[in-house]
């Protein structure tokens, strides 16, 4: 069966226009789910922005706004999120060893507390939809208010790529899974 795959061939003006204003931005690329969503243009413009933002503008350092990133990509097996991903993780100083743990789905060792604190707010959220006091206090002592928004925004952001992306089997292009899933 053919699934979506990328954007829409051909494109109408606004789904082109949109296009290019992704691509001329900080991602310098449309691929995955933004080309996906250019199906539907109005969500297209509306989610590369708060993408936008939620990827470069957060207020996470780097590595750990990489670490939320592929934390979802991991908890939903997504293939083609955890690739990109992963690889931007390591670019930006994400240990090797917290990369293989939390592919996995373990608990990386020697995280810094402000790590530690974001491992556990994400983890909480993921596995249980939830997060205890403790780690509600320990996760506000280090990121404040905003943290808990920008957090939670991000993990969303990224649920829904990999809903979409899952749904239509897209793949790295190499076809590989990094979680062993079948081709639907």
């Amino acid at each position: 069966m053919q699934r979506l795959s990328g954007a829409p061939d051909p494109m109408t003006d606004e789904q082109q226009r949109l296009h290019d204003v992704i691509a001329s931005g900080p991602r310098g690329r449309v691929r995955g789910p933004l080309a996906m969503w250019l199906h539907s243009p109005a969500l297209a413009e509306r989610a590369q922005s708060l993408g936008e933002h939620l990827r470069f503008n957060n207020v996470f350092p780097k590595k750990l706004s990489e670490m939320v990133i592929i934390m979802t990509a991991a908890h939903h097996r997504c293939d083609f999120e955890w690739v990109v991903h992963e690889a931007i993780a390591r670019d930006v100083g994400l240990p090797d060893a917290h990369i293989a743990a939390i592919r996995a789905g373990e608990r990386p060792k020697d995280m810094a507390d402000d790590q530690a604190a974001l491992y556990d707010f994400v983890n909480g959220l993921l596995a249980d939809n939830r997060v205890t006091d403790d780690v509600y206090a320990s996760f506000t002592g280090q990121f404040g208010n905003v943290g808990i928004v920008e957090a939670t925004a991000l993990i969303g952001y990224y649920q829904i790529g990999a809903h979409l992306l899952n749904a239509t089997e897209f793949r790295p292009d190499d076809g590989t899974s990094a979680f062993g899933r079948d081709a639907g």
